[in-house]
């Protein structure tokens, strides 16, 4: 047992108010133990800091639903696994089956945050999903962006990988490996400006080798100095 579970097991408020609605489902019960039974960490925070449980929510790769069950009405998921978009739906939440580096189907301005946990390392193109959320949300909204990152230093390298017992940026499917900084740049690069960045502590920021990083849609377009040639075709550059 690594210190993340240790954690869970202490803090975490089991939610008996949802165990019906999942034990209800076909393979409910085994999802249960793993996804739902406890309110995942990295949502305690941000869900009751921004009360997105008041919100209307994409969650992007919302895979069995274990955050989109929790977003406010309206809320809406994206998730590419058939299995995982079958459970979902029959727990009655809104999930649409695409690959979002494929196409993009959400309309502009229809969303108030973007949550995106664990996404970010495996696409092919970030920059380009980030520019998906801005679209996506309204003016003001905010995106929730989880990732692996690289610690700063040797020192938080050995003790994360001590305390966790994993590295989560070395798994072998990330096609993209972030520290907390590149990624609050390629954040900011798409449009958005940064709140805050936390693990469970702020203090632990590049200590630890995870982190979630919020964000506001801000007025944006591309610097001059970066020509419009210079994009893709498909890159919106409004």
């Amino acid at each position: 047992m690594n210190i993340a579970e240790i954690y869970k097991k202490i803090f975490s408020k089991e939610n008996t108010e949802i165990k019906e609605r999942i034990f209800s489902a076909q393979g409910g019960s085994v999802l249960w133990e793993k996804y739902f039974r406890f309110l995942p960490l990295k949502l305690t925070m941000p869900l009751k800091k921004y009360n997105l449980d008041k919100k209307r929510v994409l969650d992007v790769g919302s895979a069995w639903g274990e955050f989109l069950i929790h977003f406010g009405p309206g809320s809406k998921g994206i998730e590419i696994l058939p299995e995982a978009v079958k459970f979902s739906g029959s727990l009655g939440l809104d999930v649409d089956e695409y690959n979002f580096e494929d196409e993009w189907r959400e309309s502009a301005g229809s969303f108030d945050a973007v949550w995106c946990s664990n996404v970010l390392e495996h696409v092919v193109a970030p920059h380009q999903l980030l520019r998906h959320f801005y679209e996506a949300l309204k003016d003001d909204g905010l995106i929730f962006v989880r990732i692996p990152t690289i610690p700063s230093n040797w020192l938080y390298l050995k003790l994360n990988k001590l305390l966790l017992g994993f590295l989560g940026y070395e798994a072998l499917q990330h096609i993209n490996a972030f520290t907390r900084k590149t990624a609050e740049f390629a954040i900011e690069r798409a449009g958005f400006k940064i709140i805050e960045s936390s693990a469970f502590l702020p203090i632990l920021k590049d200590a630890c080798s995870f982190v979630t990083i919020v964000a506001q849609k801000i007025l944006f377009q591309y610097p001059s100095k970066r020509p419009d040639i210079h994009n893709p075709k498909w890159l919106n550059s409004d």
